[in-house]
């Protein structure tokens, strides 16, 4: 008796843990960062619950997060460190102006509350500015030139060069996709021919559906990506206008799979793997997009629930940005219909 309730307990435990993963990896999809998640796992890090924290932290960054992982043994003894440090700092300086507030008491007894609260507030403003100068010393430069830039707020400015581990360019330009993230208008629908070229970050794609995920689960990234590529061959089919699709994978299983890809290539019906050129395949699509000239980018819709890839779109001229989940119930809706699609889905 004692051993089946071992035996159910495990398997509960086993059930349990795989209702987290799917918890996680769903989590993944709605902040768009698949691509990134995918790519972490390649390098050989197997917890997802360790991922998707380092990519909450690093705002979806690949190379931060993956920095992130590898050291977060080192920076948590720092942290202890920093952290008694600070604590034993703020008990000193609590002290000091205690002793400071009641001598002004003392001396100036009749000195405006509300201007002794201003320059208490002046005061620790500038403690904090000069904890923040000897923490980066190019802080006070680069602090300046952001409030030239338009970005005045100070804490969010040494949040960006911190995150950015003291590198100028790469704090200014989080703190430029953050604003373009914040003026960010999404398309929310297209009409047929309105769009003439079609731009998909399949591997932001690939938790889209229950069915995906299992595939995933047990490996089989190459049929989600042929279930992706037959659910756009028959939106290109049912769309009613010409139409050029260019479906850009990470590092597509299918692609190397030439009799598998022929099947679905031809002039008007791209599939594209990022690898070797390029990193991820948001590089890629960054890359092509800058190829576009400005009066194409009207008719070309790219599709992606990916943040970072949509403010780098952005800043390529890209007009129309579409996520991920959207496009699919469209193309479910108003293309191809529920029998179709999940007829290729459950396949």
């Amino acid at each position: 008796m004692s051993e089946i309730i071992s035996i159910n307990q495990e398997e509960f435990k086993k059930i349990k843990c795989e209702k987290c993963i799917l918890r996680i990896q769903a989590k993944i999809e709605s902040l768009g960062y698949q691509n990134q998640y995918q790519a972490i796992k390649s390098e050989g890090f197997e917890d997802d619950k360790k991922i998707l924290k380092a990519l909450k932290k690093n705002k979806g960054d690949l190379n931060l997060a993956l920095q992130f992982i590898k050291e977060a043994p080192q920076k948590k003894i720092k942290k202890q460190k920093d952290s008694q440090n600070q604590s034993d700092l703020m008990e000193t300086e609590s002290k000091k102006c205690n002793k400071k507030c009641k001598a002004d008491k003392k001396q100036k007894p009749n000195v405006d509350k509300e201007q002794k609260k201003n320059e208490r507030a002046l005061e620790r403003k500038q403690q904090k500015l000069q904890k923040m100068i000897e923490e980066f010393p190019q802080f006070k430069d680069f602090n300046q030139k952001m409030i030239q830039e338009g970005f005045e707020d100070v804490k969010k400015n040494f949040r960006a060069l911190k995150k950015n581990e003291g590198d100028e360019q790469k704090a200014f330009s989080h703190l430029k996709h953050k604003l373009i993230l914040q003026n960010l208008q999404l398309c929310k629908t297209f009409s047929k021919g309105e769009i003439q070229k079609l731009y998909l970050d399949c591997n932001n794609c690939f938790f889209l559906e229950s069915n995906f995920l299992k595939l995933a689960k047990n490996g089989n990234y190459k049929k989600i990506e042929q279930n992706i590529a037959t659910l756009l061959n028959l939106f290109q089919s049912c769309y009613g206008s010409q139409i050029e699709i260019v479906l850009v994978f990470d590092n597509s299983k299918l692609v190397k799979d030439e009799k598998a890809c022929a099947g679905f290539a031809s002039q008007d019906f791209k599939l594209i793997s990022a690898r070797p050129q390029f990193y991820i395949a948001d590089d890629a699509i960054v890359h092509f997009a800058s190829q576009e000239s400005l009066e194409n980018q009207n008719g070309i819709l790219y599709v992606t629930s990916d943040r970072l890839l949509q403010a780098r779109l952005v800043e390529q001229n890209a007009k129309k940005i579409m996520t991920s989940k959207c496009f699919f119930n469209i193309m479910k809706e108003d293309f191809i219909g529920s029998k179709s699609y999940l007829a290729v889905i459950e396949n």
